[in-house]
């Protein structure tokens, strides 16, 4: 898969951060431009976004020799409401709960911004540490305008 995600160092402030790498080549090797485009304007609009339930935005770089773009984006510990039911079985009913309403509010800010997720799923429902729940992953996300947010 030419999309992954890796755990990455600001080398100058010792932040870690989730690094998100997107291929900008189609199958055959050619350069996606209009991609580019269109992601760039994504991104301008996710660096708008800060709320305490949506994964953060820090910074992107396009590396032209690759043609990959990478997404500095919060990282998030604990991983996704997912891989956390894998390793520690079911959740109580009261911690359903408390996701869903966290998860809740991190939509309405979103729908509050004309901004619709439109892929929520375990996987791109993250937890901190401290069990904050933080919506990620905006991939098919769509504003109000028709754009797509990243």
């Amino acid at each position: 898969d030419p999309n992954r995600v890796y755990a990455g160092l600001n080398q100058l402030t010792g932040e870690l951060m989730a690094v998100k790498a997107l291929s900008l080549m189609d199958r055959k090797g050619n350069h996606m431009q209009k991609q580019l485009a269109e992601l760039q304007q994504e991104l301008e609009m996710y660096k708008k976004l800060s709320h305490k339930h949506v994964v953060g935005y820090i910074d992107s770089q396009l590396d032209e020799k690759t043609s990959t773009l990478y997404i500095f984006l919060e990282y998030v510990p604990g991983g996704s409401i997912c891989s956390m039911l894998e390793r520690f079985g079911k959740f109580s009913e009261e911690l359903v709960r408390n996701y869903t309403r966290q998860l809740l509010l991190g939509l309405e800010y979103l729908h509050g911004k004309r901004i619709v997720h439109r892929d929520v799923k375990g996987g791109n429902v993250l937890v901190s540490r401290d069990g904050i729940v933080k919506l990620a992953d905006f991939g098919a996300s769509k504003s109000n305008n028709g754009a797509t947010i990243t």
